[in-house]
């Protein structure tokens, strides 16, 4: 059901379109989803800490639209071959994979099952379910902290509003530690409608914004108490929230439906290998920014120049991270691996941004105790470092 809000901004025709085709802005997020998706059951397929992969769809939509173009359910089922295929070529065992697929309209969910019946992969297993999704986030919450220490989970949560999106329900779902969340938000209504909400609690129609607002944001946070000046910084806000004091670690991808009117991805996992690939994914699909998608605009002469000065711009950001994060101490290279994915950019940014600052002599390699290290060209931004906390290396302000 749609939240309220948006129900009442949206005509009949818009919302059947939405039901019947695959707008640009819809596909952008089932991109996002795929790549992660990919990346996901590639390494949990190949690793031998892992016994068992769980998938949750809460709302899996039609599976197959008017368009042609297909859904999250068909999109796993898709991935999941592509992976088998290079877990076989590898020589390794498939791994047993459960899919679980929900959404409260019947129909929908009948289409999918009879899709998914005729295309049924070898080593999956599905159930289905019609059920609203407060009752199937808690029963994929039950389930999920019944499983093994050796089984990982990925839940995609693609609702309609946010009227069943809170806080003690998602971090009921990642609290194990063995979960990860993609959750899809309309950003653009929360934060246009917010500060309503908060000033007006008579009004019913804005009791599920407060809601969600109240159950991630203590009373004197300043999304509740100051102003917050873009769409961006409220999806910022979010972010930090859904980290839960920084327990897990988060992205924001924002997605562009039309012009000023922007919604968002935000990824949650408790470990920042998966924080890497959704990451990888990210800047795959908008190599630019690695912040989102924007709807195609007439194309010009300068577009390129632009891409490059947008690019440089970001480039700039991370370098001031960097420069921060090392004006208060001498960082290791597992410091500043952290420190790139959590400001969302790959390893290789990064280490563009210390070569450039070396060459302009304004950071250098040293040893823990801060004594000059000659360069040795090697920065050791990786997992494996991180992992084994392998300081090979530390950066210091000269």
């Amino acid at each position: 059901m749609l939240n309220k809000l948006v129900y009442l901004k949206m005509d009949a025709n818009e919302k059947n379109k939405v039901k019947e085709i695959v707008l640009p802005h819809s596909q952008a997020k089932l991109d996002l989803y795929e790549k992660y998706l990919l990346n996901f059951l590639t390494v949990l397929g190949l690793t031998p800490f892992v016994n068992k992969i769980n998938l949750y769809d809460i709302y899996c939509g039609i599976g197959v639209y008017k368009d042609g173009n297909i859904g999250s359910p068909l999109i796993t089922n898709r991935s999941i071959k592509a992976v088998n295929e290079i877990i076989k070529q590898r020589g390794k065992p498939l791994k047993p994979i459960s899919i679980n697929i929900n959404d409260i309209e019947s129909h929908k969910i009948q289409n999918v099952q009879r899709i998914l019946d005729s295309d049924k992969i070898e080593n999956c297993t599905y159930e289905y379910y019609n059920t609203d999704a407060d009752k199937m986030l808690q029963i994929a919450s039950a389930r999920i902290n019944s499983y093994s220490s050796k089984e990982r989970t990925l839940v995609f949560i693609d609702p309609y509003g946010y009227s069943q999106i809170h806080s003690d329900k998602i971090y009921s779902l990642i609290k194990n530690e063995h979960t990860e969340i993609i959750l899809f938000l309309p950003v653009m209504q929360m934060y246009r409608f917010k500060d309503i909400a908060l000033n007006d609690p008579n009004r019913a129609c804005y009791e599920d914004l407060r809601n969600f607002i109240f159950s991630f944001f203590p009373s004197n946070h300043r999304i509740i108490n100051d102003k917050i000046d873009n769409v961006f910084e409220f999806i910022n806000e979010i972010k930090g929230a859904l980290s839960y004091n920084n327990r897990f670690y988060t992205c924001s991808h924002y997605i562009e439906r039309g012009k000023g009117n922007y919604y968002a991805l935000f990824f949650i996992t408790s470990n920042i290998y998966g924080l890497e690939k959704m990451v990888d994914a990210k800047w795959k699909l908008d190599p630019v920014k690695g912040k989102g998608f924007s709807q195609k605009k007439t194309a010009t002469l300068f577009d390129s120049q632009f891409e490059q000065v947008d690019h440089s711009r970001e480039i700039d950001f991370l370098k001031s991270q960097v420069l921060n994060g090392l004006r208060q101490k001498i960082l290791s290279n597992v410091e500043v691996y952290e420190l790139t994915l959590r400001n969302e950019f790959k390893q290789t940014h990064t280490k563009t941004v210390l070569y450039e600052l070396m060459k302009m002599k304004k950071v250098v390699f040293c040893k823990e105790n801060g004594e000059y290290l000659a360069n040795s060209g090697a920065y050791y931004l990786d997992y494996t470092y991180f992992k084994s906390k392998d300081k090979k290396v530390y950066f210091k302000i000269i």
